[in-house]
């Protein structure tokens, strides 16, 4: 376990370069020599904890500290935008979400109580101007909105159902398939997006003061589990976890969506075995990555990136090998030079850095740390999500 007590010449003057060393030399590894500390989720159904671990800025993963959220599962977790201390904890499975404020090393302090926000939700982030917080639910269909307040309380916002919406909740005997996966805002409209993963479809609502309406759907074969945009919501990208795929699209002025050429494999020699699992968009908008959480063979050793063209097209793919199996989780620090990943069969996390001018990963740790040795528990440890504390916004954490 590593501590961080230095003076305070040394975090503002780390800070201050931390803004200046975000690349290395030309021919490595890019933004290797920026330290952070990183949040760590997990689908842990028995010792209810979420991580705290190190980046030395070089080569090494650490363990830092853990909290017993007391709940289940806690495997997605959200920073609010603007309060950059306060993280949402949605714990799979239980119907339960919860609120904390992030301190020294990364342990936090539960703001709230746990709060029930229906029928077992999944997924969930905050909105993008923090005053709401958005729960998809997985296997009875439905979706959650809640309003949160600055003391860490929160309140459920009560929604109008409208004819067609696929992701209405259907109780525990559906009548149709639904697995509604995700909640995705629109950066600059008042529009959301849900790809539900079993109806094959992805739908957009009109979302303002946290009432959502159902607006209409894009097929999307082959199991649409998650989708990022780009900063001027022109482009998106829609991950499908059955077909192992990508689907590019594009969304005109009111939000709608409208297929942008053919969909991409993401797996090892392009071909489409797997289950697509997260899929993540660079800062630059250069650089697409998704994972693959195939169970079975070794295409789950494997993540894919590709290149981005100024039509929002995926070109250049390129498998890196991840030195363990069933990569899920991922996150890209501020400037996207280093990307942080884990393995849910070993309970393993590595690192990568990105060469901005190349576009290109390379991988920096040869040693994976192991989060179960490390933690020194029993069960598997299961790592599903990441969240980069970024040191120079974040100097409340030293």
């Amino acid at each position: 376990m590593r501590y961080y007590s230095k003076s305070i010449l040394m975090v503002l003057a780390f800070a201050a370069s931390s803004y200046t060393t975000s690349a290395l030399d030309s021919g490595t590894a890019a933004g290797a020599s920026a330290k952070a500390i990183i949040l760590v989720g997990t689908q842990d159904n028995i010792n209810d904890l979420v991580y705290a671990i190190s980046w030395n800025g070089k080569d090494e993963i650490d363990y830092v500290t853990q909290t017993n959220v007391t709940h289940k599962s806690p495997s997605w977790l959200s920073i609010h935008p603007t309060h950059k201390e306060k993280l949402l904890v949605v714990h799979e499975g239980s119907g339960k979400y919860q609120n904390f404020k992030i301190g020294k090393d990364g342990k936090l302090t539960a703001e709230y109580k746990a709060m029930q926000t229906g029928p077992g939700p999944a997924f969930g982030t905050f909105s993008k101007d923090g005053k709401y917080m958005v729960f998809a639910d997985y296997p009875d269909g439905g979706y959650h909105v809640a309003r949160y307040l600055t003391d860490g309380s929160s309140y459920p916002i009560p929604q109008k159902e409208k004819p067609g919406d696929p992701n209405l909740y259907l109780g525990p005997n559906p009548s149709h398939p639904t697995h509604p996966h995700q909640f995705v805002e629109h950066p600059k409209l008042d529009v959301g997006y849900i790809p539900n993963l079993a109806a094959n479809l992805t739908s957009f609502y009109h979302f303002k003061d946290g009432k959502m309406s159902f607006q209409g759907s894009l097929k999307v074969d082959g199991g649409p589990r998650h989708m990022v945009i780009n900063k001027e919501g022109t482009f998106g990208w829609v991950l499908t976890e059955i077909s192992c795929m990508i689907h590019p699209v594009k969304i005109d002025k009111a939000g709608k969506l409208r297929y942008n050429g053919q969909p991409v494999t993401i797996t090892q020699a392009n071909q489409a075995v797997g289950a697509g699992a997260e899929i993540l968009l660079s800062h630059d908008e250069r650089m697409i990555v998704a994972s693959n959480r195939q169970t079975m063979g070794h295409q789950n050793d494997y993540l894919t990136t590709f290149q981005v063209d100024s039509e929002g097209r995926l070109t250049k793919p390129t498998t890196y090998d991840t030195n363990g199996q069933v990569i899920r989780g991922m996150a890209f620090n501020k400037d996207s030079t280093l990307l942080v990943f884990g393995h849910e069969a070993n309970s393993t996390i590595g690192m990568f850095g990105r060469d901005l001018e190349t576009n290109k990963l390379t991988l920096l740790t040869q040693i994976m740390l192991s989060l179960t040795a490390a933690a020194k528990i029993k069960s598997p440890a299961f790592p599903s999500s990441f969240v980069f504390l970024d040191y120079a916004d974040s100097l409340f954490l030293l």
